[in-house]
Parts: C-alpha cells; structure tokens; sequence
C-alpha cells in the first residue's frame, strides 16, 4: 500500500480539508475526519507528472482535487516507460537540441510549404477583397496626388498599357497609379488584386529611362502573378498557428492579423520572392522586345543615388529589395545570354 498526506479540495467549493490517498492494487481511497470519503479506480485519476520540488497532484473523475503537503512525497504508479524517459539524461540533453530544430524546420520549412500549397485554393474574391481593403489604408495614410505634369503620367500609363496588352494580362485586373508619397519616397508597390502604384520620386529619378520604369513595374506584376503578397500573408498566419498550438499563445494570433495590412504595405518579400520577381520582369522584358539590361539601368539609377547620400529618399525601396549590385549582375548576364543566342 502507498499513502500520501495533504490537502483534498471539493468539487466546485474553496472547501478543503486533511486528507490521506490511499493506493491498494487497483484502487485509491480517499480517507479525511476519520472516515474513508470515497473508493475509486486507479483508472479513474489523473496523476500529475513527477516534477522535483513540485507536490503531487490528483484529479477525480468528479472535479475534486488532492494537493500532496510534502513535494518529495510520490506515488509510484506512473508509467515505467515515462519515467525512464524522464531520468535518461542522454534523452534529456539530445532534446534541448532536438526540439529547437524541430520548431526550427516546422516553421521555417514545414509550415511555409504548406501555405505556399494553400495558396493556390485561394479564390480570387479574397485576393480583391484584400488588394481594395489595404489600398484603402495605403491611399488614406501614406498617398497624396501626383504633382507630376499631366503628359509625363500619361506616358507612363500608356506604356504600362501596352505592355499589359501585349502580354495578354487583364487590364481589368491589372491598374496603375501614380502619386506623391513622402513615406515610400522612389518605389512603387503590387497589392494583391493587382492594383499597382508607382510614385512621383520614382518616375522623377528615371525619366529618361523609360523602359527602366517598365522593368520595375513588370517586377511588381511579378510579385502578384506569384501571389506573393498571398504566400507571404498565409505564411505568417500559418506560423502563428503553429507557435499556438505549441505554446498555448493563442493572442498572438489577432496580432498577425492585425498586422497583415503593415506587411502588405512593406512590400517585405523574402529573397526567394524578390528573385522570383525578378525573373518574370526580365522575361517579360525580351517578349515585349526589351533589353533585360533596363531592370539592371534601373538598380544602377538607386545605387548611383545611394552613393550620393540620398540614402534617405531610397530607404524604403532598398531597405525591402536587398542585395541589389547582384541582381544587376543577374540582368546584365541575362541580357548578355539572350544577345548570344
């Protein structure tokens, strides 16, 4: 027989009382004022894990609830399987390494395929609904209208509209804005739906480069004709779930969402995203008879800048389009590749 002493809570009540746990064979008893209370089935308990310097624990099937007084007090019917995994100190110190990589390939690999996967399932009413949505913040909080002379607009949209033609995209689906913006400074930004801004800085620092204007819009179309604003939303949320479920955080959950808008408005593409982006501009740049060098004039136009300490107008736009001198490197050997051939 096994006993331990302490204190027995009543169901649903602050009630307690001084009570001893009685284990014999298959059954427990529970004796206080002198008197057995109850016998019940081992099975019927729930005994919580052995943990040093922390009292035992039982439930009842009923809500009532044993608190042993003495920590160093055990019962020993817990499985002998448990607890040699608990005492395994080469288990033990292999599982500090083991579950840090296990998050580590479940949110970084696992859980970032799946979203990538989900996101085809995705109907396009969601991608609208999210492009209108967050174009009505962006427009409200960081835009302002172009002070860009009316004819120089006009030449950029109506390339912008030649290309969509000829490349057989939808003109319903696919628009473009121009405007001034002191937040984002020279960009220009895809939104899911397919709404694509360009502002004033931006045209001002390549107007004598044209098809460089095309090249870095062609690379927005891109980013929506990959769904990455989708991919890069679904990943976060997908995340979020999983540290959930492993941590019990459930609150952060409302913060994703929350934060979703802020993510779309940085354009915070992953670098798998960016070059993915990058090889649709420069592929759509030979079938609309382009150089694929003009996204390369483009990235040397930000770079020229930066080196001229302008680094504040191009932050924003640098700051999310990383390693820039390689993705020139890229397009000049692409152009160069095309011209052998």
């Amino acid at each position: 027989m096994q006993s331990l002493t302490g204190n027995y809570y009543f169901p649903k009540s602050s009630e307690s009382k001084q009570a001893t746990v009685s284990v014999v064979s298959d059954t427990v008893s529970v004796h206080y004022d002198g008197e057995c209370a109850f016998v019940i089935a081992k099975e019927a308990m729930k005994l919580s894990s052995s943990i040093p310097g922390v009292a035992t624990e039982i439930d009842f099937e009923d809500g009532g609830r044993f608190i042993a007084s003495d920590a160093k007090q055990r019962l020993a019917i817990s499985s002998a399987r448990l607890e040699g995994f608990e005492n395994n100190k080469p288990l033990i110190f292999a599982s500090v390494f083991l579950v840090p990589f296990c998050l580590w390939f479940i949110l970084a690999v696992g859980m970032p395929y799946i979203a990538n996967k989900s996101v085809a399932l995705v109907p396009q009413s969601v991608s609208n609904q999210m492009g209108e949505q967050s174009f009505d913040v962006i427009h409200e909080l960081f835009l302002s209208p172009s002070e860009l002379p009316q004819a120089t607009q006009d030449k950029v949209i109506a390339q912008w509209n030649d290309a969509v033609t000829t490349l057989g995209l939808s003109k319903k689906q696919y628009n473009l804005f121009v405007y001034k913006s002191d937040y984002f400074g020279p960009n220009a930004f895809a939104l899911p739906n397919g709404t694509v801004v360009i502002t004033d800085a931006l045209i001002d620092k390549l107007e004598d480069k044209p098809d460089a204007i095309l090249a870095v819009l062609l690379h927005e179309i891109g980013h929506v004709e990959r769904q990455h604003s989708l991919r890069l939303v679904a990943q976060s949320v997908s995340n979020t779930l999983a540290i959930a479920v492993i941590f019990g955080d459930v609150e952060s959950l409302g913060e994703v969402i929350l934060g979703t808008g802020s993510a779309l408005v940085m354009n915070a593409f992953s670098r798998e995203m960016e070059s993915e982006a990058d090889d649709y501009a420069l592929e759509k740049l030979v079938t609309l008879g382009k150089s694929p060098t003009a996204f390369s004039d483009a990235m040397e136009v930000f770079l020229s800048l930066k080196s001229q300490h302008e680094e504040s107008d191009l932050l924003q736009y640098l700051s999310t389009h990383p390693e820039v001198k390689d993705r020139i490197k890229k397009a000049q050997e692409y152009g160069l590749f095309r011209d052998e051939k």
